[in-house]
């Protein structure tokens, strides 16, 4: 049996994707983070040159419909995605099956999922710096499923955005008190955040203040 091109590949994937890292800091906490769109911007290039692809296939998907304290509507997505690399030159594989939770008031619940499961399978194939908590550590206690038609949300400014990103989702409200955040932070946590190509500039900004907080629980 001729040697599987896989291996070699992303062993020279790893080679040269050492650099990246948790190099973006949020100046109020001491924060370094490191988002979805970062791990794929500094990866793609790496991936396009040794001719290794990324197929993810679906394993088992849970979808649950809650209520808020708030009355608003919550979708929780728990999908377990197998992530297989593959190389392009001889069609051998390697896999990676991993959790992505995701949680959100309108239709995004199933892209968080995935985008968080992507994340860990890339930092954890390819042993990338990692000191983040891990999604499925966090618990929630919404209360029983009620279905609720949605509102249509008014535009608004720049300094009054992550305020209405938490009135919609009371759990991430939560998050941010916990974090011992300000309105000042608040304002400047939006003004980092910027949409991306997997998450709007909403859900980086959830997923930051989540993060945020996580890193003062792990620091007590």
């Amino acid at each position: 049996m001729s040697e599987q091109k896989i291996y070699e590949q992303m062993g020279a994937i790893m080679g040269e994707v050492g650099a990246i890292g948790k190099d973006k800091k949020n100046q109020m906490q001491n924060f370094m983070f490191r988002g979805i769109d970062a791990v794929m911007n500094g990866l793609h290039p790496v991936f396009s040159k040794h001719n290794v692809f990324i197929l993810p296939e679906v394993m088992e998907d849970r979808t649950e419909e809650r209520q808020t304290k708030s009355g608003g509507n919550l979708i929780y997505r728990i999908m377990k995605i197998k992530w297989r690399f593959m190389s392009a030159i001889d069609g051998s594989s390697v896999e990676s099956v991993n959790i992505g939770e995701g949680m959100d008031s309108g239709d995004k619940a199933a892209n968080k999922a995935m985008a968080i499961s992507l994340k860990y399978a890339l930092t954890q194939m390819l042993l990338l710096p990692y000191d983040e908590v891990d999604p499925d550590s966090e618990s929630h206690e919404p209360s029983k499923a009620v279905k609720t038609a949605e509102k249509p949300r008014k535009q608004s400014t720049n300094d009054e955005a992550w305020v209405e990103a938490c009135k919609a989702n009371s759990e991430l409200a939560k998050a941010f008190k916990d974090a011992g955040l300000s309105a000042e932070d608040g304002r400047k946590l939006w003004a980092e955040t910027k949409d991306g190509q997997k998450l709007s500039k909403r859900e980086q900004f959830e997923i930051m203040v989540t993060e945020i907080r996580d890193a003062k629980k792990e620091s007590k």
